[in-house]
């Protein structure tokens, strides 16, 4: 055995969570949860050794790993392995759950396998079908807690996401036409001048990809899933999901040769700046904290679009706020899951006084809202200042000012809210609380990825800040 092999671990990252879904299904409900943690921490383990290597190569006509899909598959792998460990306590307190523990942990593992295959294929066609995947997968876990707005938010994201992927399917068909592959690797490698078929494909995949990444105005399923599914699945919804979706259209966009033709970088810009400024405005507005953190991550995503759109640093700005922002909102989820324990509600105005009453969720939630929302040390601060720089170095004063103008918005919407949650005074009403004083170990998942965000932004992990720049240099962007 090669442990240097970078296929060895790759088989890993893809068989382990398969292995658990499997073994889930038929073993008992206690047995299943142990199986389903051994397995996600395995697939970590698999994939930061991945990362470690900085695995690069293809085996085969269809599978293929570069810097890019090295960052995306730990990224999966973290959150995966962080809603596992987390869903424990949050099964418990539902009372007529719609799945079993050993369906809900199959369906989980399902969800985790279908992005990782997604990021672990060269064929822009099989990334489609792993994107198709993760709809399918994760749809039944959207109505664990039996809410008729459950029921309904899983229709909704069912359809929309798929209608969007077709949109998707439509892009591959004429870029095959335009191009002769679907290899994204080869193609990247050789990229082509932008023509009326490429353009329209590109075109095609923005609006297909941009479905499942939650751009406006195709975002109308994001609020309603992220916010109706359990707190653990809504992490990986909003941490991961999303990403993966945004490197499904990378893997496209890197097909055009660079500087990429300004029409075409423009309309990307123009979708990524309307929707962190709907989402800002939006954000102000809400009376569920579980939306408000959906509006959060769909603010974050149209930052990143727009890091994309502008190239060079501002690139190199949007992988870095995607993987900040995906070990910030987990743990912002997770803490919304504890507090939605411990209230039975996800009303704003019927929770206050956190700090008494849950003081390690409390203090936890709060860090994790300063994370979300870019404030300094933390990496998603890196990720945002380096966008809005990069908007200013090629003259777009316009997207400065806006993504500015939605950063404000989104931390002002957000810390606000959470704060007085925190630290307001009981109103007096909704759902009682008294309870058991709180453990501190039902902050540990939250706690240490809130961490993993803050070492970003003020050390980097060892091997990850080289990676994104890796990763950012495939796609034409990087630092000077």
């Amino acid at each position: 055995m090669n442990l240097s092999d970078p296929l060895l671990w790759l088989l890993i990252v893809l068989l382990a969570p398969v292995t658990g879904a499997l073994l889930a299904v038929v073993a008992g409900a206690r047995a299943s949860e142990l199986i389903a943690r051994i397995t996600a921490l395995l697939t970590l383990a698999a994939a930061a050794a991945l990362l470690g290597l900085r695995a690069q190569g293809s085996w085969g006509a269809y599978i293929g790993l570069d810097a890019l899909s090295d960052l995306f598959l730990f990224l999966v792998a973290a959150i995966y392995a962080a809603s596992t460990w987390y869903s424990r306590g949050y099964l418990r307190s539902i009372d007529r759950p719609f799945l079993t523990p050993q369906r809900y942990y199959a369906l989980l593992g399902a969800f985790a396998f279908a992005m990782l295959l997604t990021l672990s294929v060269t064929d822009l066609g099989l990334m489609w079908i792993g994107l198709e995947g993760t709809t399918v997968a994760s749809a039944l876990l959207i109505v664990l807690e039996r809410r008729p707005t459950s029921v309904e938010a899983a229709w909704r994201y069912t359809l929309i996401a798929s209608a969007g992927l077709t949109i998707a399917l439509f892009a591959l068909l004429l870029l095959y036409e335009a191009t002769g592959s679907l290899n994204g690797f080869a193609l990247a490698a050789h990229p082509m001048v932008l023509s009326l078929p490429l353009a329209m494909a590109v075109t095609l995949a923005l609006v297909g990809y941009g479905t499942k990444i939650g751009l406006f105005p195709m975002h109308t399923w994001l609020p309603d899933a992220h916010s109706e599914a359990p707190s653990p699945v809504s992490a990986m919804f909003s941490g991961v999901l999303l990403p993966t979706a945004l490197y499904a259209f990378l893997r496209v966009y890197a097909v055009v040769a660079s500087p990429v033709p300004a029409a075409l970088s423009d309309l990307v810009i123009v979708f990524g700046v309307a929707t962190a400024l709907v989402a800002a405005f939006l954000m102000q507005r809400q009376r569920s904290y579980k939306r408000l953190l959906a509006y959060s991550s769909m603010e974050v995503m149209g930052l990143a679009v727009v890091g994309v759109g502008l190239g060079g640093i501002a690139l190199y700005g949007a992988l870095i706020l995607v993987v900040a922002h995906a070990f910030a909102k987990s743990a912002a989820f997770y803490c919304a899951g504890n507090v939605l324990r411990r209230t039975g509600t996800t009303r704003i105005e019927d929770v206050r006084g956190l700090r008494t009453d849950l003081p390690w969720t409390g203090a936890t939630w709060v860090l994790s809202a300063i994370a979300v929302t870019g404030t300094p040390p933390f990496g998603t601060f890196v990720g945002e200042l380096l966008i809005v720089a990069g908007a200013i170095v090629v003259g777009a004063w316009w997207v400065a000012i806006a993504c500015v103008v939605a950063i404000l918005l989104s931390f002002l919407g957000m810390n606000a809210q959470i704060g007085r949650m925190v630290f307001g005074a009981d109103p007096g009403r909704g759902s009682d609380t008294a309870g058991p004083p709180e453990s501190p170990r039902a902050v540990v998942i939250p706690l240490i990825n809130v961490s993993v965000a803050l070492l970003l932004g003020i050390i980097a992990i060892p091997y990850l800040a080289p990676t994104i720049h890796s990763a950012a240099s495939l796609l034409g962007g990087g630092v000077p």
